[in-house]
């Protein structure tokens, strides 16, 4: 026999083993005979993948199963404790950490605020910490890493795992994965966050599963991420998603990225603030981060402060504007406005909506899905549901 035929022949064993292990991810515990008849293959064939499954400990056999004639079969289940996974999201004020088990059971879960404009280096130096502090926790449980994945806001180079550009802080050419697989001799992924919160919503949002979706993170910058029948829309280099600085208004208003009248310059957190201070608004500073005047905002508005409210439903109603030229693009069953503001936006919902749907054409409206989410952990969900694809698919 060739060796290419042994490699064609590994090849399809490798790819039973992944279809073996997506059978359980999406229905659970099931007996060998289910997934043999649930796949087309020997029940001879499947008892033997299943063995090297059990082997590398990504499986587990649990009780008989009952009520079926002929003799009762053990049942199979995923192994949530064959590995541990961690996920990050840098930004320009914080870095969370988010360690869990193969069952994204949470193990570990931190958030370091860092220095106003701190330095690309001093960020990942305290990145860095964070992941060798996860990987002991591991290690204590006897838990292999699985994979690390990174969020981070900019232009992320999807096949070398280097943000090529950060529009907002300014960083540029940074080898992240090169480095960290390197140092802690693991997988890592790096994404774009809002790619990152783009499949963590289309794994665990309000419709698992959608194959049509569009999420917006708002916060300091403002970016996209767009599934497609399925697929998440990356682009040549997996840039796309720069929704945030196409052209949006006439304004005069100069943008991080260096044009003028950008999307983002209308309705980011740090334009929020302008049109807060122009309408005579005073917010605490806290640190001196922008986002630290979260909270008080939506103290504020939830208190009925007429001047904030005008401000955000003025706001609420260019997202809207500007999320109909995006439905109108791709013609999504579901959008999802997530991020830092989230919760802010979820006060100006109906504003939102009605604007949406008033500039978007009507049989492209039908059916279409508008949700507010106001979880911070949209993009750490799209971490750890990275790795995991990862490991299922290369067991």
């Amino acid at each position: 026999m060739s060796n290419q035929q042994k490699y064609d022949r590994g090849d399809i064993r490798r790819l039973n083993a992944v279809s073996v292990l997506n059978q359980l991810r999406v229905h659970g515990t099931l007996s060998r005979a289910n997934i043999a008849t649930e796949l087309g293959l020997t029940r001879a064939t499947v008892s033997s993948i299943v063995a090297d499954l059990i082997t590398a400990s990504l499986v587990l056999e649990t009780e008989y199963a009952g009520g079926a004639a002929g003799r009762p079969g053990l049942l199979l289940e995923l192994n949530p404790d064959c590995g541990c996974m961690i996920a990050l999201e840098i930004d320009l004020d914080r870095i969370s950490l988010l360690l869990t088990n193969a069952g994204q059971e949470s193990l570990w879960r931190q958030a370091v605020q860092l220095e106003a404009e701190a330095s690309a280096d001093a960020t990942l130096a305290r990145a860095a910490e964070l992941v060798e502090q996860a990987l002991e926790r591991g290690r204590r449980k006897d838990l292999p890493c699985l994979g690390i994945s990174v969020a981070w806001a900019g232009l992320v180079n999807h096949s070398d795992g280097r943000l090529a550009y950060g529009p907002t802080s300014g960083w540029s050419q940074i080898p992240l994965k090169a480095d960290w697989e390197a140092r802690f001799k693991v997988p890592v992924t790096v994404e774009n966050e809002a790619h990152a919160a783009a499949i963590g919503m289309h794994h665990f949002g309000p419709r698992p599963g959608v194959r049509n979706l569009i999420y917006l993170s708002l916060g300091v910058g403002l970016g996209a991420g767009v599934y497609v029948d399925g697929s998440l829309l990356r682009g040549k280099f997996g840039y796309s998603g720069q929704v945030g600085h196409t052209h949006f208004a006439e304004n005069g208003i100069t943008c991080s990225c260096g044009k003028q009248g950008c999307w983002v310059t209308e309705i980011s957190l740090p334009a929020l603030l302008r049109k807060l201070a122009a309408a005579g608004v005073e917010l605490p500073r806290g640190n001196g981060s922008e986002l630290d005047v979260l909270d008080a905002l939506y103290q504020l508005a939830q208190a009925g402060d007429a001047p904030v409210l005008e401000v955000l439903n003025a706001v609420g109603r260019q997202i809207g504007e500007g999320a109909a030229a995006l439905v109108q693009a791709f013609n999504p069953s579901q959008i999802i406005f997530g991020g830092r503001m989230g919760k802010l936006v979820k006060l100006v919902e109906p504003v939102v909506q009605s604007a949406l749907l008033e500039h978007t054409l009507p049989y492209m409206a039908e059916a279409l899905e508008i949700v507010v989410n106001q979880s911070d952990d949209d993009s750490l969900l799209g971490g750890l549901a990275t790795v995991f694809d990862a490991t299922m698919t290369n067991p």
